[in-house]
């Protein structure tokens, strides 16, 4: 009985974060109020309260889960990292898949609607810059231990700068998302992936 009811809580707190990111994504954010919220989710502003304390508890999770957890090599399991081949392939299916459940949510872009969280998050989170640029260190500190290791086992070229590569990795990743802003279904993550095989290939030789 209590699993079920567990259970049945974290669907509710899932199915509020997904709405809430929908909406904050599509007006701004001091429009997006417990009002609104209400009516658009379905949920009492009693349980949304039980589960964020408030508004800016729901935005600062959205930012969390679903903006800094979006899109993250964080996703790729421990065993993927010891190829650098094998880490940036489990990685683009990690983008399909998220594109394809954020469309389920009925956001078509999900580039556009990062950024439009993200230009909220500038004016309503004061720290929000140092948040990203720590995001920003880790995911590149990530891509620097898979080239080193693939340097170490003789996968990839030993002459290369694993720091400067994994700037280039991540580079490629985040300007492919912008560019993804501005389309209408979001970033080609088929173009992104031939992208990544091609810098893998010059690396092999």
């Amino acid at each position: 009985m209590g699993k079920a009811i567990s259970n049945k809580g974290e669907a509710s707190r899932q199915k509020i974060l997904i709405e809430a990111f929908r909406l904050f994504a599509t007006m701004p954010y001091e429009r997006v109020s417990f009002s609104v919220l209400e009516k658009e989710i379905g949920i009492s502003r009693g349980s949304m309260v039980y589960y964020f304390k408030n508004k800016e508890g729901l935005f600062q999770e959205v930012l969390k889960t679903l903006v800094y957890g979006t899109s993250s090599i964080k996703a790729v399991p421990e065993a993927y990292k010891l190829s650098l081949c094998s880490f940036y392939n489990y990685f683009i299916e990690v983008l399909k898949r998220e594109q394809e459940k954020i469309k389920q949510s009925g956001v078509v872009n999900l580039n556009e609607a990062l950024m439009r969280i993200e230009s909220s998050a500038l004016s309503y989170v004061e720290n929000f810059k140092e948040l990203t640029a720590q995001w920003l260190d880790e995911e590149q500190q990530i891509w620097k231990d898979v080239i080193n290791n693939a340097i170490s086992t003789g996968e990839i070229n030993a002459n290369v700068d694993s720091s400067v590569l994994s700037h280039m990795f991540e580079d490629c990743y985040l300007g492919n998302a912008f560019k993804g802003v501005f389309s209408y279904a979001g970033y080609d993550v088929g173009a992104l992936h031939q992208e990544f095989n091609q810098i893998y290939e010059l690396l092999k030789k």
